[in-house]
């Protein structure tokens, strides 16, 4: 866990993208969703009013669920400061099909992370440097659809997964707020 506010952010993300490893793709998300920033594989000490929200980047193959698993267990038992988490992004290691071991286990953490959320294979995103990335903005409309260089537009995947996460955050804060507005009264 960070004993100070999360370095290199540069802004107040809106939740925090933690890779369970290095190469997990936190970095390369956090670059494509606006609303988030990498916390560099540690927890957020949830310091000069950051975000406690973080959800956990794995790579969809064993070693990357079990550290996932190990993150998850550490977090339920209070060993990951304030921090909420909102749930596991998994990223394809690959192109294709993925084999029954990682989809059964995949199943598994899934009950600990409460929201799984799985990213394909973008063979794009590795011909170019993650500033050249186009970047999902919420509320952003759209583009038509036509042929055209697939970086010059935010993937369907990645549109999805920021309006699912923005869902999470917006119940997270509303059950939070309805909580506080009832806890004094009998």
């Amino acid at each position: 866990m960070w004993d100070r506010p999360v370095p290199g952010s540069g802004r107040a993300p809106l939740f925090w993208l933690m890779g369970v490893h290095g190469g997990a793709g936190a970095t390369t998300l956090a670059r494509l969703l606006e609303p988030a920033a990498d916390c560099w594989r540690r927890w957020p000490a949830v310091l000069n009013q950051e975000s406690p929200y973080v959800v956990l980047v794995a790579r969809e193959t064993i070693p990357g669920l079990s550290r996932a698993h190990e993150l998850l267990r550490q977090h339920r038992s209070g060993l990951a400061g304030p921090s909420s988490v909102l749930g596991l992004i998994i990223t394809a290691a690959r192109p294709g099909r993925v084999p029954a071991e990682i989809r059964r286990y995949r199943e598994v953490i899934g009950v600990l992370a409460g929201n799984v959320w799985r990213i394909d294979w973008h063979e794009e995103w590795m011909l170019v440097e993650p500033e050249d990335l186009p970047v999902w903005v919420p509320g952003e409309s759209s583009p038509v659809k036509r042929r055209s260089d697939p970086l010059l537009t935010v993937s369907p995947d990645i549109r999805e997964l920021g309006d699912s996460i923005l869902d999470v955050v917006r119940e997270v804060v509303s059950s939070s707020t309805d909580y506080q507005e009832t806890k004094g009264q009998p």
